[in-house]
């Protein structure tokens, strides 16, 4: 049986669910309340929740959070699609670039065209979030993507 996936930003009722998934896969959710993130979120037919994916925008740069699809569903191309949703909607804010910090998912961020740098050279915008500053540990890898904008 195919489970028919649909994408869409979040709405605030959805953070709760979010958040049940984000804690399912192994990511903090702490911050989730007083941060400005932005999610984009996969649900299937009978709006069970098949993945999220976030975004923090700081003027130009926007840090990507909280990217996780529920494991019952994965394989199936749903975190592609989740990152490619984002990718639309950050071109849509003007964000120019894309950070991230990550302790798992270096091989499938570098597949997905984002390159390994170090922290030293984040933005201060984005060095000075909570994702850095205390929530991801300093072993996570730190990851930069240009957004190319069509004009």
């Amino acid at each position: 049986m195919t489970t028919s996936i649909t994408y869409r930003k979040a709405a605030s009722q959805d953070l709760s669910h979010i958040k049940k998934l984000l804690t399912r896969s192994g990511l903090p959710t702490s911050d989730l309340d007083e941060s400005p993130v932005d999610f984009i979120i996969a649900e299937t037919g009978d709006n069970g929740l098949a993945g999220c994916i976030g975004v923090e925008q700081y003027a130009a740069d926007g840090l990507l959070r909280s990217f996780a699809v529920d494991e019952t569903l994965r394989s199936r191309r749903i975190g592609h699609r989740l990152l490619n949703e984002l990718l639309s909607y950050s071109r849509e804010r003007n964000i120019q670039q894309l950070h991230l910090l990550t302790t798992t998912a270096e091989n499938y961020f570098g597949k997905a065209g984002f390159i390994l740098s170090g922290r030293e050279n984040a933005p201060a915008t984005i060095r000075s979030t909570t994702e850095f500053t205390s929530i991801c540990p300093s072993s996570s890898a730190y990851m930069v993507m240009k957004i190319l904008h069509s004009h």
